[in-house]
Order: C-alpha cells, then structure tokens, then sequence
C-alpha cells in the first residue's frame, strides 16, 4: 500500500507527524506540451545553440516521430555550439519539452553533449563539503573518489572551521555510508517507491520574501532536483510562466505562502503534489540573525522535501542528512559517527542528500 503524507523540516529540528492517505502514481510524458497544427514547421535558423529555440521548436511541432527527428537534427546540427549553461537548461527541461519524443537516443545524445561540455572538477566552484553529492554504486558501497559536482552556494564557514576535525568527519559522513548507519526516527509510514520515476518541480515566485531572487531559488531547485536524481529518478525544474501544457507530466507545484500554519520552513505535501516555503518563517529568520545565509538554509530546506517526493517517509536520525532532524519531543538525541558531539559553530545537516540518503532512496525504490 502507498501512503500519502506530510512532511516538513522545522528549524528547531523537531518531530513532524506523517498524516497517512493513500496516493497515486504519476505517469511519464504522454504528449508534446504546446501543440501546433503544422506538424514540421522552419526551424529558427541560428549560428548558435539557444536553449529557447530548441524549446520553440519541440512545442511547434504535434507529430512525435517528427518531434523526435527534428530533434536531433537540431541537436546535431547546433548542439558542437551549446555553452555549457545552454546545453545544462536543454538537459534539465528536454522532458518536459519534447514530451514522448524524449526517447532513449535524444536522452543519450543530450547526455553526450553536456558531459562534452561540462568543464574539469578543477573548475568548478564546488563547497568544501555540502554541495558535492556522493555517487553510490550498484552494490551499495560508495566511490568516494567520484562525485557529481554542482555550482556552489554561498558559504560562511571559515578557514579555521573548515580545517576542524570536526568539519572532516561532517565531510566523511556526507560522503560515506558504513554499514548499518542507516536509521530513522520511526516518525512516519514505511518509505515507499518515488511518486513517479520523472517529476517536474515547477515554481512560482509569487510572495516570495523580500531579498530572494526568482534566479537563487530556481537554482536552488535545479541543484535539489540534480543531486536526487542519483536514485533513480529524473527530477528537472521549470518555471511556472514557461509550464504551455501540463498535460502528460507528474508536477511537483513549488510555492511560496503561509496558509498551512504548521510552524514549518518548508513542506512537501504528497497528496497535492506541493511544496511549500514560508516567506514569513525566511522573514523571521533573517530578523534573528542578519548574517544567516538564507540561500544555505534555503538550499537544505529544498532539498529535505524534495527527498519526500522520492519516496523517503521517516526522517533520519543520522545527523549529517539532509532527510534529518536533530532531536524529538522526548529529548533524544541524532547521532554522529564515532560517537561525535554536535558543533555548536556551523550547520551539520548536508545541504545536500549524503551517501546515505541516497542509498536508503535506492533501497526504497528497488523493492
């Protein structure tokens, strides 16, 4: 049986309940968003590759054989001159854009193009710990020499803690899972399969708090939805302005508003396939403490209910996950590896999904 549930990450780190529904499952891409009655229309002809006129032309097109071919002429023909941002927005949205006609050659030949793209790890601006999601492999164990990089946020730890022992052993943990370290607080139902093997998380700005661009939270999403796609899945993001059809998509609505008085920073509602930020809780944050880096927390918020939709239930008492929270109402305590004590002078929680939450989503989707 599948179980539908809220989940949502309290700053304080307290127990949430999981309200138990029954859900349903989502469905692949059946048809091309944005339909139009010339079934091969003239390409916008361009010296180089635009992620908005491969987008232009996958909705002109109804035919999916024809959708699928011009697609790839399109790839072949502009894709030796995609940047890497261009090739990068192709990748994240070609689902969402090409509907059915995203088939196995077009995902491959996207593939090809962006690792062709994708500069050295020397030249990635990568965080010293939190936005390097581990890569697992097939048996569980972890390549700790392999990770996928992605874009790095702001961040606030200096040198001195950087180089603490226990900023390395918060480092190890993100990228290792040992043997039963996996362990939750038991606070909701038994995970379950994700929603659906292809969501899209499509977000609407609308009341977002005052100092939060449109741009940092979409990257945000993009860097949530990218790391968690290591268990599976395939998670991309859009805007909602840029959403023409929604038919044939599993959407994931991401919002910001405070009608659920919960108490929360975020929260993931499996029924109305929602999550929602609180512009009044980031508000309040920032008044507490004007140096908080909000898009951190924003980052490790995002990136907790994004786990939710992958079918990930309980909350993790390893401390490191992202999936975690530190205590419950009874007082009982998150644990760290070799008995370590919680720092009081930077966040532990990953921003990112660790090994270990990633190896739990796989088991969880394997069964």
């Amino acid at each position: 049986m599948f179980f539908t549930y809220n989940n949502s990450l309290f700053l304080k780190s307290r127990s949430l309940l999981a309200v138990l529904v029954l859900l349903c499952f989502g469905m692949f891409p059946l048809g091309a968003p944005g339909q139009a009655k010339n079934p091969v229309p003239v390409e916008k002809t361009s010296p180089l590759c635009k992620a908005e006129d491969f987008r232009s032309m996958a909705y002109s097109i109804n035919d999916v054989q024809a959708r699928e071919k011009r697609a790839l002429e399109w790839l072949g023909r502009y894709g030796k001159d995609c940047s890497y941002n261009e090739i990068e927005a192709i990748r994240s949205n070609v689902a969402v854009w090409l509907g059915t006609a995203d088939t196995d050659k077009v995902h491959q030949t996207v593939k090809e193009l962006y690792l062709n793209k994708k500069p050295p790890p020397s030249t990635l601006e990568v965080s010293k710990s939190t936005t390097s999601a581990p890569v697992i492999a097939p048996s569980g164990s972890i390549d700790t020499t392999v990770t996928k990089k992605v874009k790095r946020l702001p961040n606030k730890v200096d040198e001195k803690t950087a180089a603490s022992k226990e900023y390395s052993l918060r480092d190890s943990e993100i990228a290792q899972c040992l043997p039963n370290e996996i362990a939750n607080w038991n606070d909701g139902a038994k995970d379950t399969k994700m929603l659906s093997p292809s969501m899209v998380y499509v977000y609407e700005h609308l009341g977002a708090p005052s100092g939060v661009s449109e741009d940092a939270v979409f990257s945000v999403l993009q860097q949530a939805a990218s790391a968690w796609d290591q268990c599976g899945g395939q998670n991309t993001v859009m805007l909602k302005r840029d959403l023409f059809d929604a038919k044939g998509i599993f959407k994931i609505a991401v919002q910001w508003n405070d009608d659920d008085k919960l108490g929360t920073i975020g929260l993931a509602n499996i029924t109305k396939k929602t999550l929602t930020l609180s512009p009044e809780a980031f508000a309040n944050l920032k008044k507490a403490n004007a140096s908080r880096n909000l898009m951190e927390t924003l980052q490790m918020v995002v990136s907790h209910e994004v786990g939710h939709f992958q079918g990930l239930t309980s909350h993790s008492r390893r401390c490191v996950d992202v999936l975690s929270y530190y205590s419950n109402d009874a007082g009982e305590k998150c644990f760290i590896r070799d008995n370590g004590v919680m720092p009081k002078n930077f966040e532990y929680r990953s921003l990112l999904p660790t090994a270990c939450d990633i190896q739990r989503c796989r088991m969880s989707n394997s069964n």
